[in-house]
């Protein structure tokens, strides 16, 4: 095996600055060194290597014939070793931040804010899927899961989200237009089905002591919530949706509240879970104390009443 020779990288630097200078003061200069450490360097470098680099005359220094040719083979090695160095430095390796979300969550209440997040941690690279099928841990590799449903998980951490309320919504030329002003006056209207969400419309007139005399007839159904809400931003019908997922239709005046928050049904519908061995990851707690302080601060509905 063959001998490795490598000089040192400060006598590198100062023969290649000073080649570019073409004088000793302006590479010391440059390096941040004093002449003589930069003389010294070079000096070192003609010894180890047993060769003249430089021509020494009054008017400054000039390449030898082994200069020129040493210069041109270093340089583009030194010019690797500095963009390395650079980057390796100024990269930040970003943890992995793996979310798994119910669909309409995910769409209308966590996109909307996770530039917000990412601003806070540009720490995280931040991984997402949705679906209402609960999450695997132990198979899809997801960190977090917010769920939607009734709550039915053992052996999990379960933290339920707070402050929604299934309510009727619809567009406020919609309501003026049908001058729609108890429960009953909806029977005459046309009803969108969410079949996705807790309370379905027979729950909610059963709750306000409607009684129906026939089926209910829905000129839509869907299985996405977000389908409902952009359905009836169009004007096309009234839903009972979750308050808490309406708030950038609440915040455009494109949806409003059809009733006072008297006629509101408190639910539970979203939790965050994730398995109780996750509570050590520090990209876990730091997402979920976010989450819970974005949910504490979502006041919109609750002060537009």
């Amino acid at each position: 095996m063959s001998k490795t020779l490598i000089p040192s990288l400060k006598a590198l630097q100062a023969f290649e600055q000073t080649a570019n200078c073409g004088n000793i003061l302006k590479a010391a200069e440059n390096l941040n060194l004093t002449p003589s450490a930069v003389s010294h360097q070079i000096s070192g470098l003609e010894l180890y290597l047993n060769k003249k680099l430089f021509h020494r005359n009054g008017r400054g220094l000039s390449l030898t014939g082994a200069g020129q040719t040493y210069l041109a083979a270093i340089q583009g090695a030194l010019h690797t070793i500095n963009s390395a160095t650079i980057d390796i430095i100024e990269r930040q390796e970003r943890e992995e931040l793996n979310i798994h979300t119910s669909p309409t969550f995910g769409h209308l209440y966590l996109l909307p804010r996770i530039k917000k997040f990412q601003t806070q941690h540009p720490e995280f690279k931040i991984n997402i899927q949705c679906s209402y099928e609960d999450a695997q841990f132990n198979l899809n590799q997801v960190d977090i899961d917010i769920r939607h449903g009734i709550f039915s998980w053992t052996n999990l951490n379960v933290i339920p989200i707070r402050n929604e309320f299934a309510t009727v919504l619809a567009h406020p030329e919609l309501i003026k237009e049908t001058q729609v002003e108890k429960p009953t006056d909806l029977l005459k209207q046309s009803l969108i089905l969410s079949q996705s969400t807790l309370i379905q419309w027979q729950q909610w007139f059963a709750y306000h002591n409607v009684e129906l005399t026939r089926n209910l007839e829905f000129p839509f159904t869907f299985d996405r919530s977000y389908m409902s809400y952009e359905t009836a931003k169009q004007g096309l019908g009234f839903i009972l949706e979750n308050s808490l997922l309406a708030e950038k239709y609440l915040s455009d005046k494109s949806l409003q509240p059809v009733f006072s928050s008297a006629f509101d049904i408190p639910i539970t519908a979203h939790y965050i879970v994730y398995p109780y061995a996750h509570k050590k990851f520090t990209r876990v707690n730091i997402f979920t104390e976010w989450l819970l302080s974005e949910l504490a601060q979502n006041s919109h509905y609750r002060n537009n009443r």
